[in-house]
C-alpha cells in the first residue's frame, strides 16, 4: 500500500524515538489510523500535521507518557 510522502515522514519521526508501528489503516480523507506496539490506544493521525515540525515533537512526547502508563498498568 502506497501512503503520502507527508505521512512517512511522519512515521519515520515516530520510529526514530523508538515506536514501532504495527498497523496503518486509512482514513477518510487523508487521516489514517495506527497502531502502535506500545500502547494499545490507536492514533488518528492527519497527514497533513507533519506541515508543523513541533506537533511532531509534541505527539512524540504525549505518545511516551502513554507508552510508560500502558506499562506501569502491566506491572
Amino acid at each position: 500500500m502506497k501512503f503520502p510522502r507527508a505521512l512517512r515522514k511522519q512515521l519515520i519521526e515516530y520510529e526514530k524515538a523508538g515506536f514501532t508501528i504495527t498497523e496503518i489503516e486509512p482514513r477518510s480523507g487523508s487521516h489514517f489510523l495506527i497502531v502502535f506496539a506500545e500502547f494499545p490506544q490507536p492514533q488518528i493521525i492527519s497527514k497533513n500535521s507533519s506541515s508543523e515540525p513541533r506537533a511532531i515533537k509534541n505527539n512524540i512526547s504525549i505518545y511516551r507518557r502513554m507508552a510508560a502508563e500502558h506499562k506501569g498498568k502491566q506491572q
